[in-house]
Protein backbone atom coordinates (compact mmCIF):
# COMPACT_ATOMS: atom_id res chain seq x y z
CA UNK A 1 0.00 0.00 0.00
CA UNK A 2 2.33 2.34 0.95
CA UNK A 3 4.56 1.80 -2.27
CA UNK A 4 1.36 2.91 -4.49
CA UNK A 5 0.79 5.73 -2.26
CA UNK A 6 4.17 6.79 -2.84
CA UNK A 7 3.58 6.29 -6.48
CA UNK A 8 0.70 8.30 -6.91
CA UNK A 9 2.34 10.75 -5.18
CA UNK A 10 5.37 11.10 -7.96
CA UNK A 11 2.79 10.91 -10.97
CA UNK A 12 1.36 13.74 -9.47
CA UNK A 13 3.70 15.51 -8.91
CA UNK A 14 5.57 15.20 -12.12
CA UNK A 15 2.02 15.93 -14.09
CA UNK A 16 2.11 19.50 -12.10
CA UNK A 17 5.70 19.75 -13.18
CA UNK A 18 5.40 19.47 -16.56
CA UNK A 19 2.06 21.45 -16.57
CA UNK A 20 4.03 24.18 -15.08
CA UNK A 21 6.71 23.85 -17.95
CA UNK A 22 4.11 23.81 -20.44
CA UNK A 23 2.51 26.86 -18.80
CA UNK A 24 5.68 28.89 -18.69
CA UNK A 25 6.52 28.38 -22.66
CA UNK A 26 3.17 29.20 -23.50
CA UNK A 27 3.03 32.56 -21.56
CA UNK A 28 5.36 34.03 -19.44
CA UNK A 29 2.75 35.82 -17.43
CA UNK A 30 0.77 32.90 -15.60
CA UNK A 31 3.75 32.33 -13.89
CA UNK A 32 3.88 35.49 -12.51
CA UNK A 33 2.43 35.71 -9.57
CA UNK A 34 3.59 31.90 -8.51
CA UNK A 35 7.09 33.79 -8.87
CA UNK A 36 6.00 36.81 -7.15
CA UNK A 37 4.72 34.74 -4.07
CA UNK A 38 7.83 31.96 -3.88
CA UNK A 39 9.78 35.25 -3.90
CA UNK A 40 7.69 37.63 -1.34
CA UNK A 41 8.18 34.45 1.15
CA UNK A 42 11.72 33.78 0.07
CA UNK A 43 13.52 36.99 0.06
CA UNK A 44 12.80 37.86 3.38
CA UNK A 45 14.56 34.95 4.49
CA UNK A 46 17.18 35.09 2.07
CA UNK A 47 18.29 38.97 3.18
CA UNK A 48 18.23 37.56 7.24
CA UNK A 49 20.68 34.84 6.00
CA UNK A 50 23.05 37.07 4.34
CA UNK A 51 22.51 39.43 7.01
CA UNK A 52 23.70 36.38 10.02
CA UNK A 53 26.46 35.09 7.62
CA UNK A 54 28.14 38.39 6.79
CA UNK A 55 27.86 39.23 10.47
CA UNK A 56 29.78 35.74 11.20
CA UNK A 57 32.34 36.33 8.58
CA UNK A 58 33.16 40.21 9.95
CA UNK A 59 33.02 38.21 13.19
CA UNK A 60 35.32 36.03 12.31
CA UNK A 61 37.44 38.54 10.02
CA UNK A 62 37.75 41.00 13.27
CA UNK A 63 38.65 37.97 15.67
CA UNK A 64 41.46 37.09 13.37
CA UNK A 65 42.82 40.25 12.98
CA UNK A 66 42.82 40.88 16.79
CA UNK A 67 44.94 38.19 17.22
CA UNK A 68 47.14 38.64 14.26
CA UNK A 69 47.43 42.33 15.97
CA UNK A 70 48.14 41.12 19.48
CA UNK A 71 50.95 38.57 18.35
CA UNK A 72 52.31 41.17 16.61
CA UNK A 73 51.73 43.63 19.58
CA UNK A 74 53.93 40.23 21.59
CA UNK A 75 56.40 40.54 19.27
CA UNK A 76 57.05 43.74 19.12
CA UNK A 77 57.25 44.28 22.93
CA UNK A 78 59.48 41.80 23.43
CA UNK A 79 62.13 43.70 20.64
CA UNK A 80 60.99 46.73 22.91
CA UNK A 81 62.30 44.75 25.98
CA UNK A 82 65.41 43.82 24.43
CA UNK A 83 66.29 47.36 23.08
CA UNK A 84 65.35 48.86 26.62
CA UNK A 85 67.80 46.34 28.55
CA UNK A 86 70.69 46.97 25.63
CA UNK A 87 69.60 50.50 26.32
CA UNK A 88 69.99 50.48 29.83
CA UNK A 89 73.01 48.19 29.33
CA UNK A 90 74.81 50.53 27.27
CA UNK A 91 73.91 53.79 29.43
CA UNK A 92 75.62 52.06 32.19
CA UNK A 93 78.87 51.16 30.60
CA UNK A 94 78.69 54.74 29.40
CA UNK A 95 78.81 55.91 32.45
CA UNK A 96 80.97 53.30 34.07
CA UNK A 97 83.10 54.38 30.87
CA UNK A 98 83.19 57.91 31.90
CA UNK A 99 84.12 56.54 35.31
CA UNK A 100 87.26 55.04 34.70
CA UNK A 101 88.21 57.52 32.13
CA UNK A 102 88.35 60.39 35.35
CA UNK A 103 89.72 57.35 37.57
CA UNK A 104 92.95 57.24 35.08
CA UNK A 105 93.38 60.94 34.79
CA UNK A 106 93.63 60.91 38.29
CA UNK A 107 96.20 57.54 37.96
CA UNK A 108 98.08 59.69 35.44
CA UNK A 109 98.57 63.12 37.68
CA UNK A 110 99.77 60.78 40.09
CA UNK A 111 102.43 58.66 38.36
CA UNK A 112 104.67 58.99 41.43
CA UNK A 113 102.63 56.24 43.12
CA UNK A 114 102.01 52.90 42.56
CA UNK A 115 98.07 52.11 43.35
CA UNK A 116 95.62 49.71 42.69
CA UNK A 117 92.28 49.61 41.71
CA UNK A 118 88.90 48.37 43.63
CA UNK A 119 85.54 48.84 43.58
CA UNK A 120 83.31 49.69 46.39
CA UNK A 121 81.12 46.69 47.81
CA UNK A 122 79.65 48.01 50.67
CA UNK A 123 79.21 51.41 53.01
CA UNK A 124 77.82 51.96 56.91
CA UNK A 125 75.55 54.91 55.87
CA UNK A 126 72.62 55.44 53.61
CA UNK A 127 73.61 59.10 52.42
CA UNK A 128 77.58 59.32 52.82
CA UNK A 129 80.43 57.56 52.15
CA UNK A 130 82.03 57.91 55.63
CA UNK A 131 83.21 54.40 56.02
CA UNK A 132 82.81 51.85 53.00
CA UNK A 133 84.58 48.53 52.04
CA UNK A 134 86.17 47.79 48.91
CA UNK A 135 86.57 44.39 47.08
CA UNK A 136 90.39 44.11 47.36
CA UNK A 137 92.81 42.68 50.57
CA UNK A 138 95.82 41.47 52.06
CA UNK A 139 95.70 38.78 48.75
CA UNK A 140 96.26 41.92 46.84
CA UNK A 141 98.72 43.84 48.34
CA UNK A 142 96.15 46.10 50.54
CA UNK A 143 97.74 47.30 53.51
CA UNK A 144 96.40 49.32 56.98
CA UNK A 145 96.84 53.10 56.57
CA UNK A 146 97.53 52.81 52.37
CA UNK A 147 96.16 56.35 50.90
CA UNK A 148 92.64 56.16 49.09
CA UNK A 149 91.86 58.19 46.32
CA UNK A 150 88.85 59.09 43.96
CA UNK A 151 86.33 61.91 41.84
CA UNK A 152 89.95 63.66 41.92
CA UNK A 153 91.04 64.05 45.07
CA UNK A 154 91.63 62.00 48.56
CA UNK A 155 88.71 59.98 49.58
CA UNK A 156 90.41 58.27 53.00
CA UNK A 157 92.62 55.74 54.50
CA UNK A 158 92.46 52.07 54.74
CA UNK A 159 91.78 51.17 58.63
CA UNK A 160 91.16 47.54 58.23
CA UNK A 161 92.04 44.54 56.20
CA UNK A 162 90.54 41.12 55.89
CA UNK A 163 91.69 38.37 52.79
CA UNK A 164 89.99 39.86 50.18
CA UNK A 165 88.55 43.14 51.53
CA UNK A 166 89.56 46.44 52.93
CA UNK A 167 87.70 49.07 55.17
CA UNK A 168 88.10 52.42 54.41
CA UNK A 169 87.44 55.53 56.44
CA UNK A 170 86.87 58.70 54.59
CA UNK A 171 88.20 62.22 55.01
CA UNK A 172 84.54 63.52 55.78
CA UNK A 173 84.24 61.40 58.99
CA UNK A 174 83.93 63.05 62.34
CA UNK A 175 86.89 61.09 63.66
CA UNK A 176 89.04 61.94 60.63
CA UNK A 177 92.13 64.74 60.70
CA UNK A 178 94.40 65.40 57.80
CA UNK A 179 97.35 67.24 58.52
CA UNK A 180 97.39 69.46 54.98
CA UNK A 181 99.11 72.49 53.27
CA UNK A 182 98.55 75.19 51.10
CA UNK A 183 99.72 73.96 48.10
CA UNK A 184 100.69 77.70 46.79
CA UNK A 185 102.46 78.85 50.15
CA UNK A 186 103.75 75.60 51.69
CA UNK A 187 102.08 76.85 55.47
CA UNK A 188 100.25 73.89 56.78
CA UNK A 189 97.00 73.25 58.48
CA UNK A 190 94.42 70.45 59.28
CA UNK A 191 91.46 69.41 57.32
CA UNK A 192 88.56 68.48 59.99
CA UNK A 193 86.19 65.43 59.18
CA UNK A 194 82.27 66.74 60.30
CA UNK A 195 79.70 65.03 58.59
CA UNK A 196 77.00 67.74 60.16
CA UNK A 197 79.44 70.42 57.82
CA UNK A 198 79.48 68.62 54.96
CA UNK A 199 75.86 68.46 54.20
CA UNK A 200 76.64 71.81 53.03
CA UNK A 201 79.41 70.65 51.03
CA UNK A 202 82.23 71.74 53.98
CA UNK A 203 84.88 70.60 55.60
CA UNK A 204 86.74 72.50 58.45
CA UNK A 205 90.56 74.02 58.46
CA UNK A 206 92.18 74.56 61.61
CA UNK A 207 95.68 75.61 63.12
CA UNK A 208 96.34 78.03 60.21
CA UNK A 209 99.14 79.89 61.15
CA UNK A 210 98.10 83.82 61.56
CA UNK A 211 101.31 84.65 58.80
CA UNK A 212 100.61 81.65 56.73
CA UNK A 213 99.52 82.74 53.29
CA UNK A 214 96.25 80.42 52.59
CA UNK A 215 93.78 82.54 50.69
CA UNK A 216 90.38 82.11 49.41
CA UNK A 217 90.78 79.71 46.54
CA UNK A 218 94.07 78.04 47.39
CA UNK A 219 94.64 74.17 46.43
CA UNK A 220 95.17 72.32 49.71
CA UNK A 221 97.07 69.42 49.58
CA UNK A 222 98.23 66.52 51.97
CA UNK A 223 101.89 67.85 54.28
CA UNK A 224 104.74 66.63 53.83
CA UNK A 225 104.47 66.19 57.59
CA UNK A 226 101.82 63.92 57.52
CA UNK A 227 102.30 60.68 59.48
CA UNK A 228 99.61 58.68 57.30
CA UNK A 229 98.82 60.10 54.26
CA UNK A 230 101.48 60.54 51.49
CA UNK A 231 102.60 64.27 50.44
CA UNK A 232 100.92 66.14 47.62
CA UNK A 233 97.52 64.51 47.20
CA UNK A 234 94.44 67.33 46.17
CA UNK A 235 92.22 67.32 49.15
CA UNK A 236 89.96 70.41 48.04
CA UNK A 237 90.21 73.90 48.42
CA UNK A 238 89.75 76.31 51.13
CA UNK A 239 86.79 79.16 51.02
CA UNK A 240 86.33 81.85 53.91
CA UNK A 241 89.84 81.83 55.43
CA UNK A 242 89.65 84.63 58.45
CA UNK A 243 91.33 84.89 61.49
CA UNK A 244 89.68 83.45 65.11
CA UNK A 245 88.68 85.84 67.68
CA UNK A 246 91.65 86.05 69.17
CA UNK A 247 94.17 86.96 66.35
CA UNK A 248 96.22 84.09 67.23
CA UNK A 249 95.29 81.85 64.47
CA UNK A 250 93.11 81.58 61.53
CA UNK A 251 90.69 78.87 60.47
CA UNK A 252 88.24 78.31 57.36
CA UNK A 253 86.48 76.04 55.52
CA UNK A 254 87.54 73.57 52.34
CA UNK A 255 85.70 72.08 49.71
CA UNK A 256 86.68 69.13 48.99
CA UNK A 257 87.78 68.14 45.30
CA UNK A 258 85.73 64.29 45.79
CA UNK A 259 82.46 63.78 46.19
CA UNK A 260 80.99 61.46 48.94
CA UNK A 261 77.72 60.24 47.53
CA UNK A 262 78.23 58.49 45.26
CA UNK A 263 81.54 56.12 45.28
CA UNK A 264 82.31 53.03 42.65
CA UNK A 265 85.49 52.28 41.97
CA UNK A 266 88.44 53.84 44.03
CA UNK A 267 92.64 54.27 43.67
CA UNK A 268 94.77 52.37 46.60
CA UNK A 269 98.11 53.82 46.95
CA UNK A 270 100.38 51.43 47.36
CA UNK A 271 102.82 52.89 49.69
CA UNK A 272 102.26 53.89 52.92
CA UNK A 273 104.25 56.69 54.67
CA UNK A 274 105.96 53.94 57.55
CA UNK A 275 107.56 52.94 54.33
CA UNK A 276 109.13 56.29 53.76
CA UNK A 277 110.71 55.91 57.38
CA UNK A 278 111.90 52.72 56.68
CA UNK A 279 113.87 54.23 53.51
CA UNK A 280 115.20 56.98 55.46
CA UNK A 281 116.69 55.25 57.78
CA UNK A 282 118.36 52.64 55.76
CA UNK A 283 115.62 50.18 55.98
CA UNK A 284 115.30 49.42 60.21
CA UNK A 285 111.50 50.04 61.12
CA UNK A 286 112.78 52.96 63.38
CA UNK A 287 109.32 53.96 65.20
CA UNK A 288 108.55 57.62 64.73
CA UNK A 289 108.00 60.37 67.69
CA UNK A 290 103.85 60.36 67.74
CA UNK A 291 102.82 64.07 67.29
CA UNK A 292 99.62 63.84 65.31
CA UNK A 293 97.69 61.88 67.56
CA UNK A 294 96.76 65.01 69.43
CA UNK A 295 93.40 66.91 68.72
CA UNK A 296 94.01 70.34 69.57
CA UNK A 297 91.15 72.04 72.29
CA UNK A 298 90.06 74.26 69.50
CA UNK A 299 89.56 71.07 66.98
CA UNK A 300 88.26 68.49 69.21
CA UNK A 301 85.52 70.81 71.03
CA UNK A 302 83.80 71.24 67.31
CA UNK A 303 83.57 67.71 66.90
CA UNK A 304 79.99 66.32 66.96
CA UNK A 305 79.58 62.73 68.29
CA UNK A 306 80.27 59.66 66.34
CA UNK A 307 77.99 58.30 64.33
CA UNK A 308 76.24 55.09 64.84
CA UNK A 309 76.95 52.25 62.82
CA UNK A 310 73.76 51.62 60.33
CA UNK A 311 74.46 48.74 57.84
CA UNK A 312 77.08 47.09 56.18
CA UNK A 313 76.38 43.52 57.38
CA UNK A 314 79.40 41.84 58.55
CA UNK A 315 81.89 45.24 59.52
CA UNK A 316 83.29 45.66 62.95
CA UNK A 317 81.36 48.55 64.54
CA UNK A 318 82.66 52.36 64.22
CA UNK A 319 83.81 52.17 67.76
CA UNK A 320 85.86 49.47 67.13
CA UNK A 321 87.37 50.87 63.78
CA UNK A 322 88.11 53.99 65.41
CA UNK A 323 90.23 52.37 67.96
CA UNK A 324 92.06 50.63 65.09
CA UNK A 325 92.34 54.26 63.77
CA UNK A 326 93.88 56.36 67.07
CA UNK A 327 97.05 57.42 64.56
CA UNK A 328 94.75 58.84 61.88
CA UNK A 329 93.46 62.10 63.66
CA UNK A 330 95.52 64.10 62.28
CA UNK A 331 97.27 67.51 63.30
CA UNK A 332 100.28 69.21 63.01
CA UNK A 333 103.02 70.18 65.07
CA UNK A 334 104.54 72.75 62.58
CA UNK A 335 101.01 74.71 62.64
CA UNK A 336 101.28 75.43 66.48
CA UNK A 337 102.27 79.61 66.14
Amino acid sequence: MENKKSKYIFIVFSVLCIMMIVLSSVKDGLMNPIRNTIGYMLVPVQTGVNKIGSSLYDNLKERRSLNEVKEENRKLQEKIDVLTEDNNRLNQNQEELGRLRKLYELDQNYLQYDKIAARVIAKDSEKWFQVFRIDKGTKDGIRVDQNVMANGGLIGIVTDVGLNYATVRSIIDDESRVSAMGMQSNDNCIVAGDLTLYQSGRLKITNISKNAAIHDGDRIVTSNISSKFMPGILIGYAVDITEDNKHLMKNGYLIPAAKFDDLSEVLVVKQIKADSFKDENDGKDIPEQDTENVVPESTSAEQPTETQWTGMEGLSPLTSAASEEGAQKETSAAATP
